[in-house]
Parts: structure tokens; C-alpha cells; sequence
């Protein structure tokens, strides 16, 4: 059905002056056409095309375009003072579920605790109250950070005479193994030809040049050359007692 001019200019969001500038018809025309007064046929399909529509769909005679009412003049009568609304008591937000404590943090946490400080998995439970499987991830942290407080403590109170005991392997996954740092630096020193074994059954001779938390690189006995061999490909390695036994059954200390 055919639309008032106005009507199709403001469903598609412009002004008479926007109008007038994307057809080339005057705004004063446009002013006329959306009063009431004939639109010609000549300005017709520049204001068609310009709004994007048929010929057809414009009235050729619009209604007259509604003119905005009048304000009221403002009230002689005192304004009503609004009441304040009561406010309502915010809902008290639950508090967030802390996530559990991971696997590993219940490992090292028994490590620390039974290679330090000789309490066992009941003693440590007996003293959070409950099974360390129930401790959150934030329980486990600080009990972590307590005895590691301890630990630290202790070092810092004995004398440099004093016997410290050493333990087994590092507490923490994050920790250096020190007894491998100190083996691996002693055989570097000492020039030792070792014999590698790794899980393929592949079998390296040689001495080491270098080593690093994952890799070990050595100069092979017999080919002088560089091999870089990953730890975790090496299933064990051992001290050769002679150069002969490189060849022959693996002999000397283990590691």
C-alpha cells in the first residue's frame, strides 16, 4: 500500500535535509509534499530512488505530517513528593566451592612431612581433622607453606658444623635431584667412560661433556663424536671398570 512521504522517510532514519541532498529536491518541496500538497511527477522518481522504493509506494497526496502537541503549562498545584521505596537487603551471596587439592599436592605435602619431620599420612590427618582427599586446594597450599616455613627454619638454626641430614630425592617434582647433579658432575670430572643403555636396547659408550635437567651429552669412546642422549630415553647407564668393558657385560656402579 502506498505510505505518506514522511512516513517512509522516517522508517528509513532521515531528515528533510538528507532528503533534499540524495535527491536533488528541494527541502522547502519536500516541507510541501509531507503538508498535504501534491507531490509532481517530476520530483516523484528522484524521491523514490533516493528512499530506495517504487513510485507506487509514495502517496502522491500525503496526510498532513503530525505536528508535535503542546506542552501543558506547568501545574500551580505543589509537587507530590515521592516516597522513598524501602530498600531491600541484598541476598547474601553464597560463598564460592573451593576446588579440591590435586593429586600432586597431597604427594609432596606426605614427602615433605614424612621425609622431614617423620608424620605419616594418620599424623597429618589427625592434625588437619580430616582425610587429606577432603583438604581444598588452598588447605594444602598452606599446610605446604607451613612446613616448608619449618624446614626452613630449622637450616637457618644449625651451625655450619652441625651433620645436616640429607634427604633422598628432591620433596618438590620442581626440585633438582642433587645426588644425580653431584654423581654426573664427579664422573665428568673424573673423565669416566660410561656405558648408556637406552629403552630401545640401543647401547652408547662414551664420556660426558655436559649434562642438563633432561639431557646428558657425551663424546662417544671410539667414534669421538657428540651425541646428546634425552633422559628420558635412557633406561639405565653405568660406570664402565675398563675400556674392554664397554663391549662386554655392563660391570661397575649402577645409576
Amino acid at each position: 500500500m502506498p505510505e505518506p512521504l514522511w512516513k517512509i522517510r522516517q522508517r528509513k532514519g532521515m531528515s528533510v535535509n538528507q532528503l533534499a541532498a540524495r535527491s536533488g529536491v528541494p527541502a522547502i518541496s519536500i516541507s510541501e509534499y509531507e503538508s498535504g500538497q501534491a507531490i509532481r511527477s517530476a520530483d516523484l522518481p528522484k524521491l523514490a530512488k533516493a528512499l530506495y522504493v517504487e513510485e507506487w509506494e509514495i502517496e502522491l497526496k500525503s496526510e498532513p505530517f503530525p505536528r508535535p502537541k503542546r506542552e501543558r503549562p506547568p501545574s500551580s498545584r505543589p509537587p507530590v513528593e515521592a516516597k522513598p521505596k524501602p530498600e531491600k537487603p541484598a541476598p547474601a551471596k553464597a560463598p564460592r566451592p573451593q576446588p579440591p587439592a590435586r593429586p600432586s599436592q597431597i604427594e609432596h605435602l606426605l614427602n615433605l612431612a614424612t621425609g622431614q619431620f617423620d608424620k605419616d599420612r594418620a599424623a597429618l590427618e589427625e592434625k588437619v581433622g580430616k582425610p587429606l582427599e577432603q583438604l581444598t586446594k588452598r588447605e594444602a597450599s598452606e599446610l605446604l607453606n607451613h612446613y616448608q616455613k619449618l624446614l626452613a627454619e630449622a637450616k637457618a638454626s644449625q651451625s655450619p658444623e652441625e651433620d645436616v641430614p640429607r634427604r633422598k630425592r628432591a620433596y618438590l617434582p620442581e626440585g633438582v635431584d642433587e645426588f644425580e647433579l653431584e654423581y654426573l658432575t664427579s664422573q665428568q670430572e673424573a673423565g669416566t667412560l660410561l656405558r648408556f643403555t637406552l629403552f630401545d636396547g640401543q647401547q652408547l659408550s662414551g664420556r660426558i661433556i655436559g649434562f642438563g635437567p633432561y639431557s646428558i651429552t657425551i663424546r662417544e669412546a671410539e667414534a669421538e663424536d657428540e651425541v646428546t642422549l634425552q633422559k628420558l630415553a635412557i633406561a639405565y647407564y653405568r660406570a664402565a671398570k675398563s675400556a674392554s668393558d664397554v663391549t662386554g657385560q655392563p660391570n661397575g656402579d649402577e645409576s
